[in-house]
């Protein structure tokens, strides 16, 4: 059984990767990135003489390797020919419908948000207001609105970010080169104090919200802040 999860919804697969893996008694963990096929081959040969089958768990292999290189062949041409392995694959993003078909008799599980999310998010800009709002309404029919916060408070901070020092926060430093370009032309559409003062806002929001304090419901709470960007 080979196994492949991922997509852009990475709290939810990686959920179901940790459900996948307490079903299976000791499995194996691998790093993908870097992966060797010597590693790889140790790892499915190490188990016991009354063991059937080797479970491996191995994280962010097909988007950490280039599909061209000669370790990556070695590595899916020896997982399709070996019979006597279960593999679960995790990614921390959505990858290419290549890497998808690539083992033989794989299944695959995505998690992935609804695309009007992102249209939202690269909308998220001073005097996009009503538009924004029309936008919730579409995501709240999918999404729960505390996910919807959650995801406006990870745009500012990662526009901050690339305002301030290029993107050094951790979660920046995953950010492909065009995505830190998209962010850092995004953010300068605010400009820094503005930016800094809609964060502070944010931070005010969420704050109320965990402390019952909240003076609206947090649907209203989020439409009077893209009004007033």
């Amino acid at each position: 059984m080979i196994l492949i999860i991922h997509g852009t919804d990475l709290a939810s697969s990686r959920d179901y990767y940790s459900k996948e893996k307490d079903k299976v008694e000791s499995p194996i963990l691998i790093e993908g990135e870097g992966l060797t096929y010597d590693k790889i081959f140790q790892a499915a040969e190490n188990k016991s003489f009354f063991d059937s089958k080797t479970t491996l768990a191995i994280e962010n292999f097909f988007s950490k390797n280039k599909s061209n290189s000669t370790e990556f062949k070695k590595i899916t041409e020896y997982l399709n020919s070996n019979k006597n392995l279960d593999i679960i694959f995790w990614e921390s993003t959505e990858i290419s419908k290549p890497n998808q078909t690539i083992l033989k008799n794989s299944a695959v599980k995505v998690f992935s948000y609804p695309q009007v999310l992102f249209q939202f998010l690269d909308s998220l800009k001073p005097g996009n207001g009503e538009y924004l709002i029309k936008l919730v309404y579409e995501l709240k029919k999918n999404m729960e609105i505390e996910l919807i916060f959650f995801m406006i408070v990870r745009q500012f901070r990662l526009m901050i970010s690339q305002l301030e020092n290029g993107g050094k926060i951790e979660e920046a430093k995953r950010l492909q080169s065009w995505q830190a370009a998209k962010f850092s032309k995004q953010s300068a559409s605010f400009g820094k104090e503005k930016l800094k003062d809609l964060y502070d806002k944010l931070f005010e929001i969420d704050l109320a919200q965990k402390t019952g304090k909240l003076p609206y419901s947090m649907d209203k709470s989020i439409d009077i802040f893209l009004l007033d960007l």
